[in-house]
């Protein structure tokens, strides 16, 4: 009994008041002495605080006698290969390069951990009253945090007496106990943003869609895929009918000239010849290769059945192979197709 009492005395001595204490706009939650966060959220364009759940820029135990540094944003979540600018009071204090920051116990926590940039950086949000985070996205658009330093060095003098540190420390390092985690490939950065407005206005716009809040269509997978450093791929529903669903496809360019394209393809028909569609039968996407293929068996008004694939290349999806029947008679009959190109 007396040991149990012993361990439970213990066990309160590292146990902190859960309680957080406000320091001007920032918050001191303390659950353990070495789990103590400082954090304050992002504030929206009226000025006030955005709410839980966004943005918030955090300090806690680093890595040895220092502090942590961490900027967090869920979505849209900066781009782990571009740097963020970070403006105190108006003024650009540093541009902190992709390799100056690193993940720590998340994909939104991306903290400081050079120690050079967490130098300049500490100090400067020390002697400021407000901070601009501006960076990109892994599709390049640009976005702005802005975040409130009324609070800051009282906060995190109190920050270091929970930590037990001698004075605030002038140091950024990793976080301590947390794991480092593996960024996202840019084909999961960009397919974690879901397709852009620009794109859902220009489907919306083509008239000749179901609606993509339609049961039909809202079931239908949609292809997000990263098709080089600047263009992105997106296949949306258009219409279904049985085991057959047809997508209009859209690239999005994010460099010098941007803006979104609606795609056609080539189709051929025994009939007809050479022809052009905006819309291709059940599409698939390989990320892996950057080949796009869809196959279409029976006949329709505008051909009678395909099986073609296309690669990205450079600004525009090239026919790589294009497989039809030589009559309409064996349109339900692919093993009697033969290429027609090349």
């Amino acid at each position: 009994m007396p040991l149990i009492a012993g361990a439970a005395w213990l066990m309160a001595g590292l146990a902190l008041p859960a309680k957080a204490e406000t320091f001007g706009d920032w918050r001191l939650t303390c659950p353990t002495r070495d789990d103590c966060t400082l954090s304050t959220g992002a504030l929206d364009d009226a000025g006030g605080p955005e709410g839980p759940g966004g943005p918030r820029l955090a300090f806690g135990a680093g890595e040895g006698a220092s502090l942590s540094l961490a900027f967090e944003a869920t979505r849209p979540r900066p781009d782990d290969r571009r740097a963020q600018q970070w403006a105190v009071d108006g003024r650009l204090t540093h541009v902190l390069r992709p390799e100056e920051f690193a993940l720590f116990g998340g994909l939104e926590r991306f903290q400081v951990v050079s120690p050079q940039a967490g130098d300049v950086l500490l100090s400067a949000l020390k002697a400021g009253t407000s901070l601009r985070i501006s960076y990109l996205d892994a599709l390049g658009e640009a976005h702005d945090r802005r975040f409130s330093l009324a609070g800051l060095s009282a906060g995190l003098t109190a920050l270091a007496d929970r930590l037990e540190l001698a004075g605030v420390p002038a140091t950024i390092a990793a976080p301590r106990g947390l794991a480092e985690t593996p960024p996202p490939t840019r084909q999961q950065a960009v397919a974690a943003l879901g397709i852009p407005y620009a794109v859902l206005d220009l489907h919306a716009r083509s008239g000749a869609c179901e609606s993509t809040a339609s049961p039909s269509i809202a079931s239908q997978e949609v292809i997000i895929a990263a098709i080089s450093q600047v263009a992105t791929l997106y296949a949306i529903a258009c219409t279904a009918g049985g085991s057959h669903v047809t997508y209009r496809l859209y690239v999005r360019d994010s460099g010098e000239i941007g803006g979104v394209e609606a795609l056609v393809f080539a189709l051929h028909d025994p009939r007809f010849g050479w022809s052009g569609t905006d819309l291709l039968v059940n599409p698939a996407f390989d990320p892996e290769t950057g080949q796009l293929s869809a196959s279409y068996v029976g006949r329709s008004d505008r051909h009678c059945g395909y099986r073609a694939s296309w690669i990205w290349q450079e600004y525009a999806f090239k026919l790589e192979r294009f497989e039809g029947p030589q009559s309409c008679a064996d349109a339900t009959r692919p093993a009697r197709w033969t290429a027609v190109y090349p």
